[in-house]
């Protein structure tokens, strides 16, 4: 492994860790402190921690181990789940985020526009079926990579998990 190969393993293992780190804390101070229930954005930030945790599991772990084994060694099956996680936590941290944003721009112009009064995603049954409908796209989206992938073989000691879609 040349030096420029080294120095961007480690960045990438030092993200994974704080990846870790983060979004588990996250996940953590987001629990409802009291027992008389969970508001929006706790529920928003959940999710978002719960997606990014996918990638950080699934998807940095995995990468991370492949750059400093200098291969991809765990086979054509995981090479798929790997490839369908990716998608599937980008897609649903985006739309997470998306979520969030119109959630607190809603709160702070319907705060100013109607002096405080409730706004539509301080529903948390609207919440639920519109992050029920993101994991729903998102699986959708991210399925053909369990179907289009391949180890692909450089030599006999490296080899690559790769999207192979068709023409």
């Amino acid at each position: 492994m040349d030096p420029e190969e080294l120095f961007e393993s480690i960045i990438r293992a030092l993200m994974f860790l704080a990846g870790i780190l983060g979004n588990n804390w996250l996940a953590i101070r987001s629990l409802p402190a009291q027992r008389s229930g969970i508001r929006t954005s706790e529920v928003l930030f959940i999710n978002l921690a719960a997606s990014n945790l996918i990638t950080n599991y699934l998807v940095d772990l995995p990468d991370t181990i492949a750059d400093f084994a200098g291969s991809w060694f765990l086979g054509e099956t995981f090479c798929g789940v790997f490839r369908f996680c990716a998608d599937l936590s980008e897609t649903s941290s985006i739309y997470t985020t998306f979520f969030i944003s119109v959630f607190w721009h809603q709160k702070l112009v319907g705060s100013l526009k109607r002096g405080g009064a409730p706004i539509q995603l301080d529903s948390l049954c609207l919440v639920a079926c519109l992050l029920a409908g993101s994991w729903t796209l998102s699986v959708a989206f991210s399925v053909p990579h369990f179907y289009f992938v391949k180890v692909q073989e450089a030599n006999e000691s490296e080899k690559d998990c790769i999207d192979v879609f068709p023409n």
